[in-house]
């Protein structure tokens, strides 16, 4: 198996897509992968057994529960980002919405601009959420949320914003490089994954023990 470099990845983009198209499109690749890369952190974690959500409270419920909610509240975010307006007032911003206009091919051009819009309203929420809650302190939210609820947000909003991204970016690949991109198979052997593993270990270990066996500060 072949592994470039990202410099390499970089290179790559803009020889197929051309100088600008290509830069920009390597940074919201990068943000995309790594917007992957915590949702599988956060779904390893927290979404995919209810084992491991029992587990991690007994060994610290109030720490992973800061983790879950810094996980949640990073990937809403980096969606808001992704799906931003390409300006705000005088500074441009890095969005989907910034490729199109990039696009020379009419047919590729208008096909990518209703995907950039299906990916827009799929992530309605994260950015509702990041306006009123994560990045400003919505004054009518926070005095009374009860008369000013958020919008609902669940992990399934969470898959079809990402799938929204990919949809973009891949579309974009397969014309330019033939290939797209297995963002959400990302392969890690050094995450969540391991840390449940070995806490589940730990806590076997300890069971297996005579209770006098264990000094107290082995365990802090």
């Amino acid at each position: 198996m072949v592994t470039r470099s990202m410099d390499e990845v970089r290179a790559d983009y803009i020889s197929t897509m051309g100088q600008e198209l290509g830069a920009n499109f390597y940074e919201l690749y990068r943000e995309l992968v790594e917007l992957h890369i915590l949702w599988q952190q956060y779904r390893q974690l927290f979404g995919d057994s209810t084992d491991t959500v029992q587990l991690l409270n007994r060994t610290a419920g109030l720490f992973f529960k800061i983790v879950q909610d810094e996980l949640w509240d990073s990937v809403l975010l980096g969606v808001s980002r992704m799906t931003d307006p390409p300006s705000t007032g005088k500074n441009k911003n890095l969005t989907v919405l910034s490729l199109s206009p990039l696009i020379t091919d009419s047919a590729l051009r208008a096909e990518a601009q209703d995907l950039c819009t299906k990916a827009v309203t799929a992530a309605e929420f994260a950015r509702e959420h990041r306006n009123k809650r994560i990045a400003h302190q919505d004054h009518n939210y926070f005095s009374n949320r009860n008369s000013n609820p958020l919008s609902g947000i669940s992990r399934a909003a969470v898959e079809d914003m990402l799938a929204a991204l990919r949809d973009v970016l891949n579309r974009l690949d397969n014309h330019f490089r033939d290939s797209t991109v297995l963002y959400e198979q990302f392969v890690d052997d050094s995450g969540a994954r391991l840390l449940v593993q070995k806490l589940s270990r730990l806590e076997r270990l300890q069971a297996s023990l005579p209770q006098k066996s264990v000094p107290n500060d082995a365990l802090k």
